[in-house]
């Protein structure tokens, strides 16, 4: 199994940290080494939109309060949390996903991914005519699927990704025409 280690730089509270998450060997975990110390977490969604996060020790609850740009405000066991994280691309990840034009501006007709995560369904192809709000690619990020969608009607010029595909923030994933 190819095992795909995401890696981020955060800031929190006047700190800069290297953070880098990968899948455990245990079911629904992940790995998590934040500068030189590993935990091995399992978070798990609740009803009510939040989120539990266990390690062997310790339990929180996780709430994503907002979320804009690369800020990202956290409520963890009540406690209010700004991180700033970015997404650390690698060459060989934007050859894989298209990133945006190289001035780093987002395109008319394109859509990009609202977070970081994997493709796991691409429904459409370059030349396909699609309607707008038609599904063209479907994103798993934190457990869940998220349906991508066309912001308007025209032609698939561009699709940048396929099934299985690991995405950033700021990845032009299709362009519709």
């Amino acid at each position: 199994m190819n095992v795909v280690s995401e890696e981020y730089t955060a800031k929190s509270d006047g700190r800069d940290f290297k953070v880098e998450v990968r899948p455990s060997s245990e079911e629904g975990a992940l790995v998590v080494k934040v500068g030189d110390e590993s935990f091995t977490l399992k978070p798990s969604l609740k009803k009510d939109g939040t989120w539990s996060v266990d390690n062997a020790s310790l339990h929180h609850n996780v709430k994503i309060v907002k979320r804009a740009g690369k800020r990202v405000v956290l409520e963890i066991d009540g406690e209010t949390r700004e991180i700033d994280w970015e997404h650390v691309r690698r060459d060989e990840d934007a050859k894989k996903t298209g990133a945006t034009t190289k001035s780093g501006k987002r395109v008319s007709g394109g859509i990009y991914p609202p977070m970081p995560g994997r493709i796991s369904e691409v429904k459409v192809k370059i030349g396909d005519e699609v309607r707008s709000g038609e599904t063209v690619c479907i994103l798993e990020a934190m457990k869940m699927f998220n349906e991508l969608k066309a912001p308007s009607s025209g032609k698939v010029r561009e699709v940048n990704i396929k099934k299985g595909s690991v995405v950033a923030l700021g990845d032009l994933l299709v362009l519709i025409e």
